[in-house]
Parts: structure tokens; C-alpha cells; sequence
């Protein structure tokens, strides 16, 4: 029987959210939205990367679904 792999790893543990507004068990490094402040926690390599991100200076550091939902409308109204 054929299957595609995500179909195999469904149910494991590993399959959750980098990202959450909550701590969880997985997700317990804090850190903020670079545009609101807004408190994320994250996995430990998801916050290793925007943490590297933060130290080179660059600009797409982290920005929440809300502040990049914002951006994209205004920019779609200045079209």
C-alpha cells in the first residue's frame, strides 16, 4: 500500500505549531512581534532562527499574522 509520508506522521508528536500565543510543552521560548510587541512563544529552532534573524538586522524579523495582514492590506490600497 502506497502513501505519502504526511499521511504516516499525522497522529505524531512532532506535527504541531511552531508558533503560538501561549505557552505549550514544545513552545517555550518568548519572544515579540517586531511591529506590535504582541508576546509569541515559540519551539526552540523556530526562536533560534528569528533570533538569528534579530541579530543580523534583518527587517523581515518576526511580525505576527495581524501586523502582516495590515502591511499587505495597506499596501494593497496604495496600488
Amino acid at each position: 500500500m502506497q502513501g505519502i509520508k504526511e499521511e504516516f506522521d499525522a497522529d505524531r508528536k512532532e506535527n504541531y505549531v511552531s508558533i503560538t500565543d501561549f505557552i505549550t510543552e514544545q513552545n517555550k521560548y518568548e519572544f515579540s512581534c517586531g511591529k506590535c510587541g504582541k508576546i509569541f512563544f515559540a519551539d526552540k529552532p523556530t526562536f533560534e532562527n528569528i533570533n538569528r534573524a534579530v541579530e543580523q538586522g534583518l527587517d523581515n524579523s518576526f511580525h505576527c499574522e495581524n501586523c502582516r495582514r495590515k502591511y499587505e492590506e495597506a499596501a494593497y490600497e496604495t496600488r
